[in-house]
């Protein structure tokens, strides 16, 4: 995400707010409720700063139809595609409800926050992986909460890898967790108790 210094100078925090959201969105045609999920903020608030960056910058943000905002280079013309941003920001928000859920759980005390570059890495992962469906990104998100990995670092650092967890959790070495013990040091047992846990966890909100 890169955001112009000469746009940014001439908005309040409410349109730089709207600005931020705007440039995750993308190409897009988006709500304004969806665009404030984007930022975490009130949708009145988002909804000031976008009419704020339409009259300051209305290449990048303007009206559309269907009370929605364009977002990004939008042009018209034969051949342009516009992606529905509601339909992507309802996965969107299941997705980090569930990456929430786990991480409260495999980190007790800590509370899953987010930023612009965890935002920017979860719009990249899902429109890499469009035909993962929440069953798959849940049983992914249960092996790498699983494995012998740090449980609390930033979402940024480890989503781009989280299709490597797809099958089984993995030890340090990125080697499967099979059979338990040896010189990793976990049984079968313990990793069967956490296993079923983790289920728990992701499934009881």
């Amino acid at each position: 995400m890169e955001l112009q210094s000469e746009i940014i100078e001439k908005l309040t925090w409410r349109g730089l707010l709207a600005y931020v959201a705007v440039s995750l969105a993308g190409h897009a045609e988006a709500s304004t409720a969806a665009l404030a999920g984007l930022v975490k903020a009130q949708t009145p608030v988002v909804l000031e700063g976008l009419r704020e960056l339409a009259e300051v910058a209305p290449t990048l943000c303007r009206k559309a139809p269907k009370n929605k905002w364009g977002c990004g280079e939008i042009k018209a013309g034969e051949g342009t595609v516009v992606q529905n941003l509601d339909c992507v920001d309802s996965r969107r928000k299941e997705f980090l409800d569930d990456v929430k859920r786990i991480y409260e759980w495999a980190n007790k005390g800590l509370t899953f926050t987010m930023n612009s570059a965890d935002g920017l890495a979860v719009k990249r992962f899902l429109r890499q992986y469009k035909d993962w469906d929440r069953p798959t990104w849940q049983q992914a998100l249960r092996n790498r909460f699983l494995s012998e990995v740090s449980t609390s670092q930033p979402l940024c650092m480890w989503l781009v890898r989280l299709v490597e967890y797809i099958d089984t959790p993995l030890d340090r070495y990125g080697k499967p967790m099979e059979n338990g013990g040896g010189k990793h040091g976990e049984t079968a047992t313990v990793r069967q108790r956490n296993r079923e846990a983790v289920e728990r966890a992701v499934a009881n909100a």
